[in-house]
């Protein structure tokens, strides 16, 4: 006879619906919105009653600030798991760019943009998202720092970051349709080959360019 299944703990019956209703809460803002990612909503999506979101969620509000932490947490994982440790030459750092882009322009970074435009008219919701949005800054900076350390000088890397992920931000508030491989796709991917030629030929090769003037 097969062994019996082991009856979870409280700590993981508790840790797998927090994590349904936080995935839930990616899925209807993604597919619906801010306005309608309403408590009743995510708690039909996740198959959770209300009383127990309550139970580890007190308000709306905290739910989707922790949802978007939540977001900001695999963001940062997943650019550790896609870029590489090489940046070397031009096609490294477009592949490292590229890699930002996925996670920049995925439907879960979505969560973002959606409470990032919603806080601009709620002064609460702002002040709530704040720490969040400190935090994923100094990681994803800390990433950038790991993989570019030695191309970049420190004081100039958060700005290079700041120009790549603010393009990359703007292409996803200004596109209808997200898809790297969907118009305008191709330009973008131009201009980060473009921004990859300026990033090595002022940092990595400087003395080159002004040879070859």
């Amino acid at each position: 006879m097969p062994a019996p299944t082991p009856r979870r703990t409280q700590a993981e019956r508790r840790d797998a619906t927090i994590g349904r209703l936080l995935d839930a809460t990616v899925e209807c803002l993604t597919l619906r919105g801010y306005a309608a990612t309403t408590t009743a909503a995510v708690c039909a999506a996740a198959g959770v009653s209300q009383g127990a979101l309550f139970r580890h969620f007190p308000t709306r509000q905290a739910l989707l600030v922790a949802t978007a932490e939540a977001v900001a947490e695999r963001n940062v994982a997943t650019f550790h798991l896609l870029a590489g440790a090489d940046v070397g030459d031009v096609n490294e750092v477009t592949t490292a760019l590229g890699h930002l882009r996925t996670v920049v322009l995925s439907p879960a970074n979505q969560t973002w943009r959606e409470l990032l435009v919603a806080a601009r008219a709620d002064a609460d919701l702002r002040a709530a998202l704040h720490p969040a949005r400190v935090l994923l800054q100094e990681q994803m900076l800390a990433a950038a720092s790991e993989l570019w350390a030695g191309l970049l000088p420190p004081d100039d890397l958060p700005a290079v970051l700041s120009l790549v992920v603010n393009f990359l931000d703007g292409l996803a508030f200004s596109a209808l349709d997200p898809d790297p491989a969907a118009a305008p796709g191709r330009t973008v991917e131009r201009a980060l080959s473009l921004l990859a030629q300026m990033i090595v030929s002022h940092y990595l090769h400087p003395h080159h360019e002004q040879e070859t003037r």
